[in-house]
């Protein structure tokens, strides 16, 4: 049920999660409870979210449960303390509201008068917030809640401000403990190699929000390790190669689903850890995308091969059917990324990959589109146009940013889209270990994970709209001249920014009503 409060001053609107009463408990922690009421797959809760509720007392249970009077088999738990509403608000956070709000009452009203407004005002006076004035913690119990009061004395020419105080969950921003982490300046830049503190991704904010669940990322590459340690859990059983049955020159290569007997390659591993290396499990450090799931397609192992393998790669991720008989089309990737192609200035287009790019993505996602990354040449300042694949309308061409923030000697021109970190970046590699290195083929990855970042966060985005959030949000960095529309021919619309093209998805949002990942 859609409800409406102000904040700041600007009205809002959030889900009221209905047949869900939460009740805080006087004591104790309510996880001790024999019986927890509803859990977090009942809510649509976040695991550490419900936990964190929990171990606050509160409980979750139905109006016609009655378990709000206690429940047999309490422990150290009391007598209910309070009773609120589970909302989600527009951004996806949940929080409880109860009565409690946060009152200011409009300067010119002596500090003398103002527990009279208040209680003409049928607040309850909790305490004073001394840092500003006239500010006042009230309970608004003659309301049926805090949001309905919000409305009611937002229009008292006496209120200034009038705001539901949300029980949340505010975790501390823990980075990851992954062993190599800390090298990994593409996603939290502090200057540990040199470079300049805040030159990266903005991944670790990001990460507040989301790590990239219910999103599959399609890797086209030479070869994977797939058994590689960090990205165990990653990578889906949609994944596939291409190989050649028999050597013959009229022989089409033949698609094998799934991953034994995939080529192996150092190249692809590393592209493949940039999106998605787990994280927190100890091992090596983390992809941008570390919970999304990857779809990894091996194709021209010995990197000699034509476009039309190329194309069907592209044609498979987005709609499996293509390729594999039976395969639902529900069942293709979200994203792709591909960081094959000459290091020099000139790529002819062949018509089959052409088309496999204008045509398959647009179907992707029942009709929603699969946003198609590629690595610009890491050929220096070669113009992108003479590239006619990465300069296909239908890419998102990527160059690399240094952990200065500063471009480094990729090709240029009008088609760069985006610039990404790239240079001396480490991740996973083909003889299960890690390293750094530097390529546009890896600024490539690490721009398409921070984008699986954004879907994650509105899975109703279109590919149009993922690609216009990820212009958008992209940081104007290396101090050089970008035209009226945000471009310059060496940094594209910027440097990619994973937290705030989070935040554009999220605003995007048709209702606060978040699609399940």
């Amino acid at each position: 049920m859609e409800r409406t409060y102000y904040q700041r001053g600007e009205r809002k609107t959030l889900e009221e999660i209905e047949d869900v009463v939460p009740v805080k408990l006087s004591g104790g922690d309510a996880r001790a409870l024999s019986d927890p009421g509803l859990d977090a797959a009942d809510l649509g809760l976040p695991e550490d979210t419900y936990d964190a509720f929990r171990q606050a007392s509160w409980v979750f249970v139905s109006p016609d449960a009655e378990r709000a009077q206690g429940a047999d088999g309490r422990t150290s738990a009391g007598p209910p303390q309070d009773a609120g509403k589970l909302v989600r608000r527009q951004g996806g956070q949940f929080g409880i509201v109860t009565h409690r709000l946060v009152v200011q009452l409009q300067e010119d009203i002596e500090e003398a008068e103002a527990e009279q407004v208040l209680s003409e005002l049928a607040l309850d006076l909790v305490s004073r917030l001394r840092f500003a004035p006239n500010l006042f913690e009230v309970d608004a119990t003659t309301y049926p809640d805090a949001l309905e009061a919000s409305v009611a004395l937002h229009e008292d020419p006496r209120v200034k401000i009038a705001e539901p105080s949300f029980q949340e969950h505010i975790p501390g921003r823990a980075a990851p403990m992954d062993p190599r982490y800390g090298e990994q300046w593409q996603w939290k830049n502090t200057g540990q190699t040199g470079g300049t503190s805040g030159a990266d991704v903005s991944a670790e904010i990001a990460w507040d929000r989301t790590r990239g669940a219910g999103v599959r990322v399609a890797v086209i590459d030479n070869g994977f390790l797939v058994d590689h340690e960090d990205l165990q859990g990653a990578v889906s059983e949609t994944s596939g190669f291409f190989i050649d049955a028999d050597p013959g020159p009229r022989v089409r290569p033949q698609f094998v689903q799934g991953t034994a007997g995939m080529p192996t390659g150092d190249h692809g591993t590393f592209c493949a850890g940039m999106v998605g290396a787990r994280q927190g499990n100890d091992l090596g450090g983390s992809g941008a995308a570390p919970e999304c799931e990857l779809m990894l397609l091996a194709c021209l192992p010995d990197a000699i091969g034509d476009q039309v393998t190329l194309a069907r790669a592209v044609a498979y991720a987005a709609d499996p059917s293509f390729e594999v008989d039976g395969a639902g089309p529900g069942s293709g990737a979200d994203i792709l990324v591909c960081s094959l192609g000459p290091n020099g200035a000139d790529w002819e287009l062949a018509t089959a990959l052409d088309l496999a790019l204008s045509f398959a993505p647009e179907q992707a996602r029942d009709g929603a589109g699969m946003a198609v990354f590629w690595a610009a040449s890491n050929g220096r300042n070669v113009d992108v146009l003479k590239d006619e694949v990465v300069s296909h309308p239908d890419v998102i061409a990527v160059v690399r940013s240094t952990h200065d923030d500063l471009e480094h000697d990729a090709a240029r021109g009008s088609e760069v889209e985006l610039i990404a970190p790239g240079v001396n970046v480490l991740s996973t590699d083909g003889h299960g270990g890690y390293h750094p290195s530097t390529g546009t083929s890896f600024a490539a990855p690490c721009a398409a994970g921070c984008a699986a970042l954004a879907l994650s966060a509105n899975l109703d985005l279109t590919r149009e709209q993922l690609r216009t959030i990820m212009r958008e949000s992209a940081d104007k960095i290396g101090g050089v001249q970008y035209d009226a529309d945000g471009h310059n021919d060496d940094y594209g619309y910027g440097r990619v920014n994973a937290a705030a093209a989070v935040q554009a998805a999220e605003q995007l949002l048709s209702s606060p009503v978040r699609r399940a990942s």
